[in-house]
């Protein structure tokens, strides 16, 4: 199932539950000529270098072919692509929270079908949704 991973990866790009993460500076940081004194909290944006046109093409645009190419399937360019987020802190469930996610589309592909109740668009601030909310219309195949 390696486009259901293309799908995953693209999903968690565009619409990821968690927005980001806060941290604590342990020196003084300089960022773009301004100090981030020691001992600070940041709010690092998950969302914010997820939809950013500088790290992915069309970052506005649900597209799973972007990660079709990557063998390692986490990043498209460089290492902007942190849904579970990295390093000592990574999630712990990162990999069981994926497999419920294709076992889910497995049986939402295989049993449902679905047609847009109406016409929507997507919304990314303050998280991406649909504007209308729900605009869908699922039915259970035979």
């Amino acid at each position: 199932m390696p486009f259901t991973q293309c799908v995953i990866n693209e999903t968690l790009r565009v619409a990821n539950i968690i927005s980001g993460v806060f941290r604590r500076t342990v020196t003084d940081v300089n960022i773009k000529g301004y100090t981030i004194p020691k001992g600070w909290k940041v709010f690092a944006s998950f969302r914010a270098v997820h939809l950013d046109h500088d790290h992915f093409k069309d970052a506005r645009t649900f597209n799973p072919w972007r990660w079709k190419n990557n063998n390692l399937g986490t990043s498209c360019s460089g290492n902007f692509y942190t849904p579970f987020g990295g390093g000592p802190r990574l999630c712990p469930g990162y990999e069981l929270a994926r497999v419920e996610i294709s076992v889910f589309l497995h049986h939402l592909v295989t049993q449902f079908s679905w047609v847009p109740a109406e016409e929507d668009k997507l919304v990314f601030f303050p998280t991406t949704r649909t504007q209308k909310r729900f605009p869908i219309n699922l039915q259970r195949r035979r």
